[in-house]
Formats: structure tokens, sequence, C-alpha cells
């Protein structure tokens, strides 16, 4: 079986460790960052460095993003619009405000790629571990194709079907009640 390749935007303290433990399930992960080193220690690790998200978009039909301001998912989203194919699905990690999220979301949708919005509960060392939970929004399907890869990095993932008001709720950390398990 040919071994699927995963794309990773953002080699910092928790897309290292992401891919890292990504590459220990058995994906090949092509990861992109803005600092030339962060790519640089990925390939030495054995990840395969990316020129561009575009670059990552080429190589992987489900992309990874854990980046660290507004601006960087707003950047990276107009990019992969413009280069990832129709069906891709976008795990977008960052903790970012829920409206850029929308916003980044509607501009690959425009194109047909899938935005999932996922946040995660857990620390760079919990990461570097595989002890992170994700909370999955976004469509069912798009979410099921993606679970072997969310399995490749989490402890557990959940699918929650909430309403923007329930996200902002989960956001401050408080609880989701309309879980799909």
């Amino acid at each position: 079986m040919k071994q699927q390749t995963v794309g990773m935007i953002g080699l910092g303290i928790m897309g290292s460790a992401m891919s890292a433990s990504l590459a220990r399930a058995g994906f090949r992960v092509a990861g992109f960052d803005v600092v030339p080193r962060r790519r640089a220690e990925h390939a030495r690790s054995g990840g395969v460095a990316a020129r561009s998200p575009r670059d990552v978009a080429r190589r992987a039909e489900c992309i990874v993003t854990s980046l660290p301001s507004a601006d960087a998912l707003s950047q990276t989203a107009a990019e992969l619009s413009r280069s990832a194919g129709r069906g891709a699905i976008v795990i977008e990690t960052s903790t970012l405000p829920i409206p850029v999220k929308e916003a980044a979301r509607d501009v690959l949708a425009k194109r047909g790629v899938i935005l999932l919005d996922c946040p995660l509960s857990g620390t760079g060392a919990q990461a570097r571990v595989k002890d992170l939970i994700i909370y999955v929004s976004g469509d069912r399907a798009a979410y099921r194709k993606t679970v072997p890869v969310l399995q490749g990095f989490t402890r557990a993932n959940y699918l929650r079907s909430c309403s923007r008001s329930s996200r902002t709720a989960r956001a401050a950390r408080g609880c989701c009640k309309c879980a799909d398990r």
C-alpha cells in the first residue's frame, strides 16, 4: 500500500510535534514553515521540506495547519485556495478567533476545499507524546476521511456539531453539549 502524504503548515512547537507523531504513525509529512530553520529541522527528522503552502497542497490532499496569527491563516488560506485540489481537507488547529477561521473556511470553500475547525486540548509537551485531544467542527464526511490522520497525532478526537455560540463557549473552555460521538 502506498504511504499517505499529509501536509503540515506551521512547524513551530505544536506543528513539529504533530508532524513527528504522524511520521511515527506511518505517514509521510510534507511540511512548510516561514522560518527556514524549521523546514531544515523537519527534513532532518525525516519529513519532506516543502517550499511553500502551494508545494504542500501539491503533495497532500489532507493538510494540517498550526499557525501563529490571524494574518498567517488568512495568507495560507488564500494560497491554498489557489493551489489545493477540489475536495482537499484542511485540519485547522490554530488558536485563533472564530471569525478568522470562518473567513478562511469561506475563502477555501469557494474553491471546493473543506476547512475543519479543530481546536486542540494540550500543550507542546503533550503534543510530543501524542497526548492531545482534538474537537472537530465541520463537514461530517470530511471528518470521517480524516480520522486516520487525527488518530496519528491525537489520543482522542470528537466531532462537534455546534452552533457558533457553542463554539465560542468551547473556545473559552466551556463544554459543548451538542457532541456527536
